[in-house]
């Protein structure tokens, strides 16, 4: 991906400052070129080390590997904790050797069976290669649809109709918002899967404890999110396992 992300941006810059004149592309797809292969690029070489801004990063000792993931003991993963600016968080790096950072306010605060959960849907982004496939649905949903209207726009031209104009606005807004709302529609798929992975080591209600605790440090939202949010709020994926939302049980 490294390799393919940089000759991209390599053929990108030589048409986008005309070192390599296309003629028949337009200015427009050109650009969308450009803005695919930087953020195709950005994710190759520059997302997988956002770590390094992480202060306190150290491994966690191979005992807590032991009680909670010793199905991971013998994979190419690093588990490290780390003070996550912000909120509170967890996640995978998709890497030469990948790593799972777990910020220290969630390690003191989850128990063994709670950190098990999250750290095997963690595992099941890097099993999958997830990190790749929602970057890929991000960049298409921001660049390549535009792209491919550019392309069109190239081969068949407007009409100088200001009905006509008027019109494909219209419907090139509702076809980008709907891109957008599709790609995070496939990221929030993509969590609902990885939480049915991890749902296979840990117990209904060491699960729901889990996404209670993580609650109560912000990091996800407990009932709310928006067409555009990349996660499922917390009463959804816990619907998506069988388990019922404690709020509401009770009505």
């Amino acid at each position: 991906m490294r390799v393919v992300s940089l000759i991209l941006l390599i053929i990108a810059i030589l048409v986008k400052f005309d070192i390599v004149h296309l003629s028949y592309i337009s200015d427009m797809t050109i650009k969308y070129i450009f803005l695919f292969a930087i953020g195709l690029f950005v994710y190759a070489f520059v997302k997988p080390h956002i770590d390094i801004i992480f202060s306190n990063k150290k491994k966690v000792s191979s005992e807590l590997i032991q009680r909670t993931v010793p199905e991971l003991k013998g994979e190419e993963i690093d588990i490290l904790s780390a003070d996550v600016p912000y909120k509170a968080n967890l996640f995978a790096l998709k890497k030469r050797k990948s790593v799972i950072i777990i910020d220290n306010r969630i390690l003191s605060q989850l128990s063994d069976k709670e950190l098990r959960f999250f750290i095997m849907h963690e595992y099941s982004h890097i099993k999958d290669n997830d990190p790749l496939k929602m970057q890929l649905a991000s960049l298409s949903a921001i660049a390549l649809i535009p792209l491919i209207v550019s392309i069109l726009l190239d081969i068949f031209s407007l009409p100088n109709n200001a009905i006509a104009i008027t019109a494909f606005v219209v419907i090139f807004v509702i076809i980008y918002l709907s891109g957008l709302a599709g790609a995070f529609k496939y990221k929030r798929h993509i969590e609902l899967k990885c939480d049915a992975y991890g749902a296979k080591y840990v117990d209904k209600e060491d699960i729901e404890s889990a996404f209670h605790q993580l609650v109560k440090l912000e990091p996800i939202n407990n009932k709310k999110r928006s067409a555009l949010s990349s996660h499922p709020s917390v009463n959804e994926r816990l619907k998506n396992l069988g388990i019922v939302p404690e709020d509401e049980g009770k009505n």
